[in-house]
């Protein structure tokens, strides 16, 4: 993820992904909504050109879907899509943790130390009753901590489908988070799966992350029954 001033300066395409995908990704454009060219242009201040490859790469990460002569909508979501995703990330993720701690060196022990760390430290000051997903910087140092925690994953296309998973995940994890102020996210097993990666003990991180995934998709699950 870029950060504010490499997004600001990145190619005006890259600029309008990062927008719109962190707008549907938060809910503010909702499951299922027209994503009219001439309305995004007034709302985001981009040409059509930027904005029609930014709805196609949206479309191939899952988060848009183009119907023929109607145009692009936000992807509708469902309990039935939110379990096909967790099964993949289920299948995934473990497999490029567990490449990422064959190959990580020191470098990428000490990356995720400090993604740990900087996320735990805003945790710590975030005392509102909302949860943590919630709050942007939060759900940026998350992704940061897992996209760490895989960045010495040797396959490239494994890298891209994990993340390609996680951005469809997120959006559902908004979607509960909208509907509901009790934080009951808080203790995460964030720690325990540093730990474990740490310890380079493959067997035990893969049954952390996929308990963290599966608990995580259960409350969004449970959310989707009663709306």
């Amino acid at each position: 993820m870029l950060e504010n001033n490499e997004a600001k300066t990145a190619p005006l395409s890259e600029q309008a992904l990062l927008r719109l995908r962190n707008d549907i990704l938060k809910s503010a454009l909702t499951p299922g909504l027209q994503l009219k060219l001439d309305i995004l242009k007034a709302h985001y201040g981009f040409s059509s050109s930027p904005l029609r490859e930014a709805l196609n790469r949206l479309v191939a990460e899952g988060l848009v879907v183009m119907e023929d002569r109607r145009g692009f909508f936000v992807a509708p979501i469902s309990i039935t899509d939110i379990n096909e995703i967790t099964r993949l990330r289920c299948l995934l993720e473990p497999e490029a943790l567990s490449d990422s701690i064959l190959n990580g060196d020191d470098a990428w022990e000490a990356n995720i130390i400090a993604a740990h760390y900087r996320l735990e430290r805003l945790e710590s000051r975030l005392t509102g009753s909302s949860p943590y997903i919630s709050d942007i910087e939060w759900a940026t140092l998350h992704q940061e901590f897992h996209d760490a925690l895989i960045a010495a994953c040797k396959f490239e296309k494994l890298l891209q489908m994990s993340t390609t998973l996680f951005y469809q995940a997120q959006r559902y994890w908004h979607t509960w988070a909208n509907a509901h102020p009790n934080p009951i996210n808080r203790g995460s097993n964030h720690d325990k799966l540093r730990d474990a990666v740490l310890d380079r003990d493959a067997v035990r991180a893969s049954e952390i992350l996929i308990n963290h995934i599966s608990q995580t998709t259960n409350i969004v699950v449970k959310h989707l029954k009663q709306i």
